[in-house]
């Protein structure tokens, strides 16, 4: 959840090898606390102009865990498409974060539990994912993110990816981080991205 007020934005590229072939894939989120319970974001991915989707989402808070712990429900809608042909799509989830101290630092947990159903496609899809991360201030910023999806009739689809955040002036940072994908095929990816808090 933001605080009233603020907010977070994120734009990345990644540069994938595919069998062979390279790819790439943009991705940009944004959102923007408007309540103490209430938040409201979009979420925009294109993978090579092959697949993509647009969602505006809101979360909600769900205030019967102790202070701090965080949990927080979310509801998406929008439109996704294959080869440019735009079918609707909806998205709920379930998220878990809270932070931590460390030998290294301050850090942050979070976890994500998704059910979306894509009109591109008769099957839905079940996500979990997991980012684990340090927050110190002025120092570099390790961080492992997994994503997890499963297609009733289709093998496990996940991809595992170590990144850094190196700080950059007025609220910015740089992240550089390597993906190991496994769909229908393996890849490895290079992810450059920069978030920024207003």
């Amino acid at each position: 959840m933001r605080d009233p007020g603020s907010g977070f934005a994120s734009a990345s590229v990644t540069f994938r090898r595919d069998g062979g072939d390279w790819s790439s894939e943009l991705s940009y989120y944004g959102d923007y606390g408007i309540t103490q319970s209430l938040t409201l974001g979009v979420d925009l991915n294109d993978a090579d102009r092959l697949a993509g989707h647009t969602l505006i989402f809101a979360r909600v808070s769900l205030n019967f865990l102790p202070p701090e712990h965080h949990l927080a429900t979310e509801i998406s809608l929008g439109g996704a498409h294959y080869r440019n042909e735009w079918k609707p799509m909806h998205k709920l989830t379930l998220s878990y974060g809270r932070g931590f101290d460390s030998t290294w630092g301050p850090g942050w947990l979070a976890i994500d539990g998704a059910y979306e159903k894509r009109g591109t496609s008769s099957q839905p899809i079940v996500k979990l994912d997991a980012t684990i991360g340090l927050n110190a201030e002025e120092h570099l910023r390790p961080m492992l993110q997994i994503e997890t999806a499963k297609i009733s009739g289709h093998q496990l689809f996940y991809s595992i990816t170590p990144s850094l955040q190196v700080p950059l002036p007025r609220d910015s940072h740089l992240l550089i981080g390597l993906q190991h994908r496994v769909t229908t095929q393996r890849s490895l990816g290079l992810k450059v991205g920069v978030w920024h808090r207003f």
